[in-house]
């Protein structure tokens, strides 16, 4: 997807132009307002050191790490800090050591714990498991995964601190079904759950950081599926699947996304921009959805967002890049 899309009458948005993000805040659509150019998300040429290896990934037990009821964001939100552990520019995550991203995570939940009345709020991390990539690779499908070894050592970090934890597919020209059975087996843990970014989901013909993806409300179904027959046939707790969006275009007939009991769906306003525009899209995507969530940019947000501002949008999920 590529161009401008309106919003509103005084406000537009022009979108992915050569993996670029231009918003134009306070216009009439046409183009010649105030504009703020923006980088496009990290990640996209960046090499993930990681291998394309496809093997089975090993089961994951012995955590009893927090696990997300019926009822777990009726009076929780969830705070993470998002990224690939190998590549600083992709998020914070990657820009820490892992004891001093505890740290910070914790600390951070505090904060918005001590302004978000009777709700808890309790931490994650959310890991970028496969990576766009603009080169198509050997297999074709644009995507660098992270390495077993490192996933074992932060779901480990995570159970041994009360985390839950987030494993993003950012899809390139794969699909959904064939890289959630591989992440499944680290889904045993209690708190490991899914993130699915429709931004590089790429057609034939699409490039990951020139073209903008998408996903269908089929593939979403298909993914609550997976989860939910999972957890059922292993007995564990619900599991939750965030899936973010910054366009219209993103999800596709998202009215037919169904609801599936085990399975908190999360809808994430994602995209670097201005406040006022956050706040806008995160009405159009986030709050209309079962679960909402947004997600800030520490680096590249031009006004990034106070908690006090965040809080005033009540979301379930608040993920910081």
């Amino acid at each position: 997807m590529k161009g401008r899309i309106a919003l509103s009458a005084g406000l537009a948005l022009p979108l992915a132009t050569a993996g670029v993000w231009l918003f134009v805040a306070g216009g009439s659509g046409d183009g010649k307002a105030p504009a703020v150019l923006l980088p496009p998300e990290p990640g996209i040429g960046q090499v993930v050191a990681a291998s394309t290896a496809r093997t089975a990934t090993p089961l994951v037990s012995g955590c009893d790490g927090p696990s997300v009821d019926a009822d777990f964001l009726a009076s929780n939100q969830i705070l993470s800090y998002y990224g690939n552990p190998h590549v600083p520019g992709m998020g914070i995550l990657g820009e820490l050591e892992p004891d001093e991203l505890v740290a910070r995570v914790r600390e951070h939940a505090a904060r918005y714990d001590q302004l978000n009345g009777a709700r808890g709020v309790q931490p994650a991390f959310h890991i970028v498991y496969a990576s766009a990539q603009p080169e198509a690779g050997q297999d074709g499908l644009h995507l660098q995964f992270l390495d077993k070894r490192t996933i074992l050592r932060y779901l480990d970090l995570a159970c041994k601190n009360g985390l839950l934890v987030f494993l993003d597919i950012q899809i390139g020209r794969s699909d959904v079904e064939t890289e959630m059975r591989d992440i499944l087996p680290y889904l045993e843990a209690p708190n490991v759950h899914v993130a699915l970014d429709p931004e590089f989901a790429m057609a034939a013909g699409q490039v990951p950081g020139e073209d903008i993806g998408s996903l269908d409300a089929a593939d979403v179904n298909a993914a609550q599926a997976m989860l939910e027959e999972f957890v059922e046939r292993r007995g564990l707790p619900d599991k939750m699947l965030i899936v973010h969006q910054f366009t219209d275009g993103m999800i596709t007939n998202r009215t037919l996304i169904d609801d599936y009991p085990r399975v908190r769906l999360v809808v994430d306003m994602d995209g670097v921009g201005p406040a006022e525009i956050k706040q806008v899209k995160f009405g159009w995507y986030a709050a209309p959805a079962e679960y909402s969530g947004i997600k800030l940019f520490f680096r590249q947000d031009p006004d990034l967002m106070g908690e006090q501002d965040v809080l005033g949008l009540d979301p379930d999920v608040i993920i910081y890049q």
